[in-house]
């Protein structure tokens, strides 16, 4: 049992990211975000998937929500972003380090969504030491621990992409869950694994992201993954057969994810995914494009 169960949270082994089908204009069946995002978060929950997390905070997307729980709250668990801002003007979504715009808009989403706490309270994407300490001499570490203490949030955290980072971060500060890309290229690295290794041994939940890749390993094209889903510098790759949504679920949770987060922009990407891995549980084998990888990226 990690911190987070220890706190009252499960997670679903799969989550459900918001980013990319909150903000699409056009799908299609020709539907508004908001249809478009009430059918997926339904049709998200019929698959077993009852972890949700809730980035960028767009104002509508709280009605969305609000109106999807109600019937259903002690059954759903979400992931709220200290640091994810909406703004009216200029970029509506931006990463801030101000205490008082995070307070307003953790506050507001309370109270918006009718909900007395979040699950998770998550520092959003720390990019580097000094960028963690902003958010500790700005106080903003402080207000997500008067967040758990006060029952705001029951559990709190932070994402990063840097294993190296991570491992810096949580040997400074305890947390209870970290969340970072964990997939065929970030997996195979040593930093990660000392990653991991401390996170079992500290009791820290793990919820891996960009698992899927984009779908980049999808095709047998040659194609480029950038640094923001590898966690380090870009690099170019050739598979010799497709890899399957499955594939790239299993490996995440045999590197002990404890929840595999992903985005999708309509219903049929959620249930193509999700039947991936139904259909070829217990058969899955990702050795040969593991071995690609591992040519690409580490040395001989």
């Amino acid at each position: 049992m990690n911190r987070l169960e220890k706190n009252g949270v499960e997670l679903s082994t799969f989550g459900l990211g918001i980013e990319h089908f909150v903000v699409r204009t056009k799908n299609p069946d020709n539907m508004t975000p908001e249809q478009n995002s009430i059918a997926i978060l339904e049709a998200a929950y019929k698959l077993g998937i009852t972890h949700y997390d809730v980035v960028f905070n767009i104002p509508y997307f709280y009605d969305v929500f609000r109106e999807f729980i109600k019937d259903k709250e002690k059954k759903i668990t979400f992931t709220a972003h200290l640091g994810s801002i909406f703004s009216a003007e200029g970029s509506n979504r931006r990463r801030s380090r101000s205490l008082n715009a995070i307070k307003s808009t953790y506050e507001g989403m309370l109270e918006r969504m009718n909900v007395e706490y979040a699950d998770i309270a998550l520092h959003q994407y720390v990019t580097h030491m000094e960028d963690f300490e902003k958010i500790v001499s700005g106080g903003v570490l402080d207000y997500a621990k008067e967040l758990k203490r006060e029952g705001r949030a029951k559990a709190i955290g932070f994402s990063a992409h840097k294993p190296e980072l991570l491992l810096k971060i949580l040997q400074k500060e305890q947390f209870d869950i970290i969340m970072f890309p964990l997939n065929f290229s970030t997996g195979i690295l040593d930093s990660t694994q000392r990653l991991i290794k401390y996170c079992k041994k500290n009791e820290v939940a793990i919820i891996a992201i960009k698992n899927l890749l984009k779908g980049k390993a999808f095709s047998t094209k040659k194609t480029n993954y950038s640094a923001y889903y590898t966690g380090r510098n870009r690099f170019s790759l050739k598979l010799d057969e497709p890899s399957t949504p499955a594939q790239c679920f299993q490996y995440g949770l045999d590197q002990q994810a404890d929840s595999i987060v992903f985005g999708i922009k309509t219903v049929a990407e959620l249930q193509e995914n999700i039947e991936s891995y139904n259909r070829e549980k217990g058969t899955v084998n990702y050795s040969k494009t593991l071995k690609q990888f591992k040519q690409v990226l580490i040395p001989h």
